[in-house]
């Protein structure tokens, strides 16, 4: 960890089904009415994703959680569908004793910001979806490729074991390979990914997490999801990210009623590769003070 990292509390909460859910923590004892602000990673990320940015949000009581599957929380017997995740991520509110609370997320964790508000209008805040415009959908030309291609996965529950590592390092380079982003950011997400074997290292997310989903949301069900949202809303598009230049994102977001919208340099891991100017315009949405004296 790097001089500016905070330091963290880690914990663990159960929620009303049973799921075990890691989490770390940042609140200043300083600060009397620091803002709960609950913090959603992305698909095959982990609770580690938002280090980067903490040091520059001291006036936010930030819960980091690892979502199902995922870093040091439980597996789930059943699917790993954005709307039951949704469901969960209001258990975890509720387990917190948090009534109403701000919620952001980058990309998956993004998608599921957007739901919450939707889902729970009376308890969400306000939403910040970082590299993310809403769920993934489906088309009916592809449901009958992808109900097969999910049912063959679920038929072959080894496909996606994980491989083993020789060293950390081996598994930060897989990374790599497989998403763009600095050196540090991709060793700041193994290192709460990895799980040490008697051969090595092995990834500790759950296999099935890499299932095909069985179902997709079609556009007009996000359409009329994303129009109904009445709390504030903020979305952080990357210059070089995924969502810039796909055909759905503008007619999505022009559906939201309180939006702003902040575009910043870089890829789709901004919020830890350059932190400072994602930090900044949550502070700017949300009315909160800058670290260090920015």
């Amino acid at each position: 960890m790097t001089a500016l990292d905070p330091k963290l509390t880690s914990d663990s909460l159960t929620l009303s089904d049973g799921t075990q859910i890691a989490l770390l923590r940042q609140r200043d004892s300083a600060v009397s009415e620091a803002i709960p602000v609950l913090c959603l990673h992305g698909w095959l990320d982990n609770a580690n994703s938002y280090i980067p940015m903490l040091p520059y949000l001291p006036d936010m009581d930030l819960v980091c959680v690892d979502l199902p599957g995922h870093g040091h929380s439980s597996h789930l017997a059943g699917p790993y569908s954005v709307l039951d995740t949704v469901v969960r991520c209001l258990d975890i509110a509720t387990a917190l004793h948090w009534q109403r609370f701000h919620v952001v997320g980058h990309s998956l964790g993004g998608s599921l910001a957007l739901m919450l508000a939707v889902a729970a209008p009376e308890r969400v805040l306000s939403t910040t979806a970082i590299e993310s415009a809403g769920p993934l959908t489906g088309t009916p030309e592809k449901f009958v490729a992808r109900l097969q291609k999910a049912a063959d996965d679920r038929a072959h529950p080894n496909r996606y074991a994980s491989r083993t590592f020789a060293t950390r390092d081996d598994a930060v380079e897989a990374r790599l390979r497989a998403a763009t982003m600095h050196r540090t950011s991709a060793d700041l997400i193994i290192r709460r990914q990895l799980q040490e074997t008697a051969d090595g290292f092995t990834w500790r997310f759950d296999p099935a997490l890499r299932n095909a989903s069985l179902a997709y949301l079609d556009e007009s069900q996000v359409e009329a999801a994303l129009a109904s949202i009445e709390c504030r809303a903020h979305i952080v598009i990357a210059k070089d990210g995924f969502i810039i230049n796909r055909e759905e994102t503008a007619s999505r977001l022009a559906l939201i009623k309180q939006l702003e919208i902040t575009e910043l340099p870089g890829d789709h891991h901004l919020h830890m590769d350059t932190p400072e100017p994602v930090a900044a315009a949550m502070n700017r949405f949300l009315g909160t003070r800058p670290a260090l004296g920015g």
